[in-house]
């Protein structure tokens, strides 16, 4: 399905925003205060705005420290924004965006996911990996431009791309590769290093999986 189709799809069937009556959470102000979602690209774009793809998955929604489970989810990584996709009485299938101003973390597609409030007061959505002092955490965006083929006239969507950081008493710290991520860890910076070496592993290339070791481990070193 293209991006094109999807997007015009919320246009016309979130007309009936007005009549939420979903038979678990009713008309909840809490959970269904978003706006209708209404993103359309540029006509013939290649790909999606979306995390993964255009499937909505099952996941979950902290908001307020109220959780809504049973979801249909799906993260548009290009706007930065949590789409809900229900179902009315009358069978009419609505898009919403939640709002951020009160949510608090999501999970989607077996991933993990927090709004993290910046220095700047920004809010801004991180996957997260690991619990504890430090944590590892994702920034995922995707870009839009010109279809690189000589002569080309139509868009594409690109990959999705991540940034890396530290979580660590509150602090957010960037990183680009084993070398820079264990700078972070400053007196136990040896250890680290000693065991990404060992474990073969590159935090840059590393899965979810990997990654969730790397961070126990980190976790598990006392201090000096």
């Amino acid at each position: 399905m293209s991006g094109l189709y999807l997007s015009l799809a919320f246009q016309i069937h979130g007309q009936h925003n007005n009549d939420i009556s979903d038979d678990i959470f009713g008309s909840d102000p809490l959970l269904f205060n978003g706006r209708i979602y209404t993103f359309s690209p540029p006509l013939n774009t290649g790909g999606n705005q979306f995390l993964h793809d255009t499937n909505f998955e099952e996941g979950s929604v902290t908001i307020r420290g109220v959780r809504y489970n049973d979801l249909l989810l799906n993260y548009d990584v290009y706007n930065q924004q949590l789409i809900l996709k229900y179902n009315t009485r009358e069978d009419a299938v609505n898009f919403i965006v939640l709002s951020d101003a009160w949510l608090e973390c999501f999970t989607f597609g077996g991933l993990q996911f927090e709004n993290i409030t910046l220095s700047d007061s920004i809010k801004q959505f991180f996957q997260v990996i690991g619990s504890g002092p430090y944590r590892i955490l994702y920034s995922w965006a995707k870009k839009l431009s010109l279809d690189n083929f000589i002569g080309a006239k139509n868009h594409v969507f690109s990959e999705p791309h991540k940034q890396m950081f530290l979580l660590s008493h509150n602090r957010i710290s960037k990183f680009w590769n084993n070398k820079s991520y264990s700078f972070l860890f400053h007196e136990r910076r040896p250890d680290v290093m000693k065991f990404l070496r060992g474990e073969k592993i590159n935090v840059k290339k590393a899965p979810d999986k990997l990654m969730l070791q790397v961070i126990n481990y980190c976790n598990s070193i006392p201090s000096n």
